[in-house]
């Protein structure tokens, strides 16, 4: 710790309490231009700091005091409320002094703020509250006045003087070079401002007669010669057609020549009248030319309607007239748009006729003609539909230019066009192309749908044949045969027939629900015959998917086929399994029809029928096993019930050579029970289970020799477990069965031929 004597006015303190406990000191000094925070303890001195190189804080809440500098924070408590904003003005008058660089403008500045902020918020009077601001300012600006004089006096002014002289002086300096520097310059033999005057002047004037020449040549263009005539041209002719072409041309290369040049040169009075007389002949030239082609569009629309050969070659009539339509659409939307209104009232009258007459010629022709040539009728309109529509599609994009992008663009009315370097848009031609054809053939869908339904009302399978004719026409993309002009855009023929298709294939599923919900009705009718048989919509199925198979052969509309297939099955399984007959067993149901219903799965081959196919085999034997154990039983009863008793004994401990000690399974025993059973009585019985399968199987099943064989096995097996145990429990004894093994199948195989 060192001990100094403070040299200085000592301006502020107050008594702090460090984090330590340690009572100490914080006094603000002041040396001359400078003011310190020195930190004492007792009569030592610990730290000091300047004022404008600390932040000092004295008004926390708890009575704190905070110095932060040199990234380091002290903090003190101080109970003296009074000391602390001593202390705070104190050193906030010294940073701000030390900052100006003037001493007692520094003091002043800080009684200006310490006033500042000593102010009272709650202070009512504001005049007197502003009179004591008024003094106070006095003795502000005296003491700033007092501090200029003496800088002055101490050598501040005469440094500023010296300095202002040394400025004046280097700005001389400067000019001079300058002046040098511009006479160098000027004495230079290639210098361009020696000939910058009269090169500027040429440049202008070769600029002004470059003008002068193109305003002249725009002005007084050959082909525009003479305006007025120019509505007087005529299409009847090609070198009419020609000169009316050339006359457009040229217009529109004026009309856009001048849109292409600044705007300036449009306030020259001669452009001005150019281009209302430009603008007044388009008029003109537009007005005449739609006229024209309005008159050739009803003249040829009325040929048609008298004569049908006059319909084919209208597209050749009009395809001359393309160049005009074209400047009409990028001149005159206008027109243009009324011409396109004209075609089609005038064409879509001759198109609708002739489709029309197709579908009646064809309605006509199915009513005599059988099932199979529906396909062929419909093939036939189908491709006159498909050639109008292209055709059509083909004339109007090049005739009426629907790939041509146009939008409003001046006041002089020309189009801008995308389509020259090949950046069209083709949603939006494609949008237009579809919503003319629409227009040109509105009745093409209801005369469809019209033929559609006569076909399917001709034939139990006509939907289904119109769904894989229409079929392959929409998805085996014959629909964008014959293209011609714009044959890459897609077809709106195919949209046309997809319609078609839809509606069709509408059809196709209501005849496939339609057998699905007539199942139980077919159950409930199966219940009223004698002898149930095989059900009807088995059969019906059969012959559904033969009719099927033909006519899908050549169809890409496999997927639709194997979605009813899968439907139908799923059904009859389903109808077969809850058929019920008051005089057919259900077994024999269930195994006839099941057999029936996997013989139609199998024919098909359809993966997709795979496991529907192997529960139908599952269900048929399950079937003809329930049947057979419960109809045939054991024939050989007495037998059969004796040899479970020996086997219960064998079970319960007995050797099977010690069982005939056993009165109840004696040899007597067994002896007296095999005379029960001679062979003329097992063949007896024999002869009524065949006579009763007989009368529970149908005929049209097939499937009683079937049954007979699974009966024949059933009786072998039993046999041979007989005489099995026969031979273990009553060895010696020269015991055996009625009949051999030989001896059933023979009698099986009689009684089946006899019957």
């Amino acid at each position: 710790m060192v001990l100094e004597r403070e040299e200085g006015k000592e301006v502020a303190s107050a008594e702090v309490v460090s984090s330590g406990g340690r009572r100490q000191r914080l006094v603000v000094v002041a040396r001359g231009d400078d003011a310190v925070l020195v930190l004492r303890e007792a009569a030592a001195r610990l730290r000091s700091w300047p004022l404008h190189a600390i932040k000092l804080t004295a008004d926390q809440p708890g009575g704190n005091i905070t110095v932060e500098a040199g990234g380091e924070t002290l903090t003190w408590s101080c109970s003296d409320e009074s000391s602390r904003a001593a202390l705070w003005r104190a050193a906030l008058a010294g940073a701000r002094a030390r900052a100006a660089g003037v001493g007692e403008a520094r003091l002043a500045d800080a009684a200006l703020g310490a006033l500042l902020e000593d102010a009272a918020p709650d202070d009512a009077d504001a005049e007197l509250w502003a009179r004591r601001l008024a003094d106070r300012l006095a003795k502000l600006d005296a003491l700033n006045v007092a501090g200029m004089l003496a800088a002055a006096t101490e050598g501040g002014g005469a440094a500023l003087a010296e300095r202002l002289e040394t400025g004046v002086s280097a700005g001389a300096a400067l000019s001079a070079r300058l002046a040098k520097y511009e006479a160098i310059a000027r004495a230079a033999p290639g210098a361009s401002h020696a000939r910058s005057g009269a090169a500027r002047a040429d440049a202008n004037a070769r600029a002004l007669l470059t003008e002068l020449d193109e305003i002249y040549k725009w002005l007084d263009s050959p082909a525009l010669q003479d305006l007025e005539s120019l509505g007087q041209v005529s299409l009847a002719t090609p070198e009419g057609r020609a000169r009316a072409l050339a006359a457009c041309e040229a217009l529109r290369g004026a009309l856009r020549a001048e849109r292409q040049q600044p705007a300036a040169r449009r306030r020259l009075a001669a452009v001005r009248d150019r281009l209302r007389r430009l603008q007044r002949a388009r008029d003109q030239l537009a007005g005449a030319l739609a006229r024209q082609l309005n008159n050739a569009l009803i003249h040829l629309g009325n040929e048609a309607a008298t004569e049908p050969r006059a319909a084919q070659r209208r597209h050749a009539d009009l395809l001359p007239h393309a160049p005009h339509t074209r400047w009409l659409k990028l001149m005159d939307e206008k027109a243009y748009n009324a011409l396109l209104k004209v075609y089609v009232n005038a064409w879509s009258r001759v198109l609708e006729r002739e489709i029309r007459s197709a579908c009646e010629a064809a309605k006509t022709a199915l009513a005599t003609a059988p099932p199979e040539r529906a396909d062929e009728l419909l093939d036939q309109v189908l491709t006159l539909v498909e050639n109008l529509c292209n055709a059509e599609q083909d004339f109007c994009t090049q005739f009426f230019h629907l790939d041509v992008d146009v939008k409003a663009d001046g006041s002089d009315g020309e189009r801008s066009e995308k389509s020259e370097g090949g950046e069209r848009e083709p949603r939006r031609a494609g949008a237009e192309t579809r919503r003319l054809m629409a227009e040109l053939f509105p009745a093409l869908d209801a005369e469809l749908a019209a033929l559609l339904h006569a076909i399917s009302s001709h034939d139990t399978y006509g939907a289904m044949r119109a769904l894989a004719c229409v079929g392959r026409r929409v998805l085996g993309g014959e629909a964008g045969a014959g293209a011609g002009a714009g044959g890459g855009e897609a077809r709106w023929s195919r949209a046309a027939l997809a319609g078609a298709a839809v509606a069709a294939k509408r059809g196709a599923d209501k005849i496939v629900a339609d057998r699905i919900a007539a199942l139980p009705d077919a159950v409930k009718q199966a219940a009223r015959k004698q002898k149930c048989g095989v059900l009807s919509f088995i059969a019906e199925f059969e012959e559904l998917s033969r009719a099927c198979e033909a006519i899908f052969a050549r169809s890409a509309r496999r997927a639709d086929l194997e979605r009813w297939y899968l439907a139908l099955a799923a059904a009859l399984l389903h109808a077969v399994h809850h058929a019920d007959h008051p005089r057919t067993p259900k077994a024999i149901l269930h195994m006839e029809n099941y057999h029936r219903l996997h013989g139609v799965l199998s024919s098909l081959r359809v993966p997709a029928l795979e496991s529907t196919r192997k529960e139908c085999k599952q269900r048929y034997q399950d079937s003809l096993r329930t049947y057979v154990t419960q109809y045939f039983g054991r024939p050989l009863e007495k037998l059969t019930l004796f040899f479970e008793g020996v086997s219960e004994a064998v079970a319960g401990g007995v050797r099977e050579d010690e069982v005939c000690y056993r009165a109840a399974y004696s040899k007597h025993e067994l002896r007296r029970l095999l005379a029960l059973y001679p062979a003329h009585e097992v063949r007896k019985s024999l002869h009524r289970l065949y006579r009763l399968v007989e009368k529970h199987v149908s005929e049209e099943s097939g499937l009683l020799q079937v049954v007979w064989r699974a009966m024949q096995e059933e009786f072998i097996a039993q046999h041979v477990q007989l005489q099995a145990r026969i031979a273990a429990c009553y060895p010696g004894a020269g015991l055996s069965m009625p009949l051999t093994t030989q001896d059933i199948l023979d009698a099986f195989s009689d009684i089946a031929r006899e019957h």
